[in-house]
């Protein structure tokens, strides 16, 4: 059986990487990446606030839509309503 010789420090540092990579830990300073992730990150919420806007426009279209064939149905129902009250108070009574 053979010995392994690792450093304390390197081992602390492997241990401490591994720990906070099972933590899930985001680090954006480290290894200098900061202006590429902020730059990914202004992409994202730009490409994001475009979808939404997009979303917020079809969702106006459909309830705009849908206002005009509730105003429709509202009118035809009135409409309906007047013909058979009219209707019903030609009937006599026996």
């Amino acid at each position: 059986m053979s010995e392994i010789k690792v450093r304390e420090t390197t081992f602390r540092s492997h241990a401490s990487n591994l720990a906070s990579a099972s933590e899930g830990s985001y680090l954006p300073l480290k290894n200098g990446n900061m202006p590429y992730s902020r730059a990914n990150s202004i992409n994202e919420l730009r490409s994001a606030l475009i979808d939404l806007l997009d979303v917020v426009e079809r969702f106006q279209t459909v309830t705009k839509k849908d206002s005009e064939r509730l105003t429709q149905m509202g009118t035809a129902y009135a409409t309906q309503d007047k013909s058979a009250g009219q209707k019903i108070s030609q009937l006599e009574v026996r």
